[in-house]
């Protein structure tokens, strides 16, 4: 992929933001430390290891929990708290931008908690919102102190829920979610940032295209129509025009995109081991390359926006490598996941 160069100025509001960040660079896990997680051989290793780094303050919980989410879910937690307190209220559609994918999964653990009358907390992810205030603020209709983005599909929601007796629920779902996406990328005009307005694009285009291949491999009875988004760089009626001429003419065009390696290594794994492990893997090697022109700026909305989409990626490979060790497997089928 041909590497754009965007005008980003800097910010002088995120200049201590910035700085604080750029301290923390050190913490993420070098290639030497990355090794070690790999070499350990079980999980009391693991958490030896880990408690060598940022992270150690996991050791205990992870050690009875054997749990790796719980991880995850702490450093969401702080990263929500640092986002809510240091961006501009113009800017904070950043962070919704960066975990759409997990404000959606809480989205639709509140709707199916109010559709089936259960408690789903435990599978909530704590961001930027409590399970206890988004679920407050649905069945009482008030939005107040949630994102635009947030609201606007809580409304839409409840129009649903009124009329749950005309619909499958898992149609529901994909309704929810394709809403959602939708005004997630109506509120990266407030950002002003071509960079990030550009990355939800390929990210819409890379969901598209795991999505339709998804679709084959599972032989999905609904149309594609329902796991489609709008607002990529493709328009969803030529992917479905390549789509419908067969794997091979999809793939053949797909390889004249931005997108061939995600797509030719994606696919080929897909054919031969039975994992979509890689689309995700070449996934994140797209976004590292799209952000690369930052290392020339100082202080900028963009430069938080690549920090913790760092975060979460390392938080990603920690877990293949704490999984695969719980499970003893192989450490070059680790390696091949995370792509050292």
């Amino acid at each position: 992929m041909e590497q754009i160069n965007y005008d980003i100025k800097d910010d002088n509001f995120y200049l201590f933001a910035c700085a604080e960040l750029e301290a923390k660079e050190s913490e993420f896990l070098d290639k030497s430390k990355i090794d070690r997680m790999l070499k350990s051989k079980n999980l009391k290793e693991f958490i030896k290891n880990l408690g060598d780094t940022v992270y150690s303050g996991y050791s205990g919980e992870l050690e009875s929990s054997r749990d790796f989410e719980k991880v995850i879910a702490g450093e969401y937690a702080k990263i929500g708290d640092f986002l809510s307190r240091r961006l501009k209220s113009s800017h904070l559609a950043a962070g919704e931008i960066l975990f759409f994918e997990e404000v959606l999964h809480n989205l639709k653990i509140i709707f199916k908690s109010i559709i089936l009358d259960k408690d789903f907390e435990e599978l909530f992810i704590p961001l930027f919102y409590s399970y206890g205030s988004l679920k407050k603020a649905i069945k009482e209709g008030k939005y107040n102190g949630l994102s635009k983005s947030v609201s606007a599909t809580f409304r839409f929601v409840s129009e649903m829920i009124d009329k749950k007796e005309e619909k499958d629920y898992r149609i529901m779902e994909f309704e929810i979610e394709k809403f959602y996406l939708s005004e997630v990328f109506r509120s990266v005009e407030e950002l002003n940032s071509n960079l990030i307005r550009d990355y939800i694009k390929h990210v819409i285009d890379i969901l598209n295209i795991k999505n339709i291949y998804r679709s084959n491999y599972l032989e999905e009875e609904l149309g594609l129509s329902y796991f489609l988004h709008d607002n990529g760089f493709l328009p969803v009626d030529l992917m479905l025009e390549f789509r419908d001429k067969g794997p091979d003419v999809f793939l053949k065009n797909m390889k004249k995109t931005d997108y061939a390696d995600i797509v030719v290594r994606g696919a080929d794994a897909l054919d031969s081991e039975r994992t979509f492990s890689y689309f995700e893997k070449e996934e994140d090697l797209f976004y590292v390359n799209i952000l690369e022109p930052l290392k020339y700026t100082t202080s900028n909305i963009e430069k938080i926006f690549k920090f913790f989409l760092r975060k979460k990626m390392e938080l990603k490979s920690l877990n293949i490598i704490f999984t695969g060790t719980l499970y003893s497997v192989d450490i070059k089928e680790i390696k091949d996941r995370i792509g050292v």
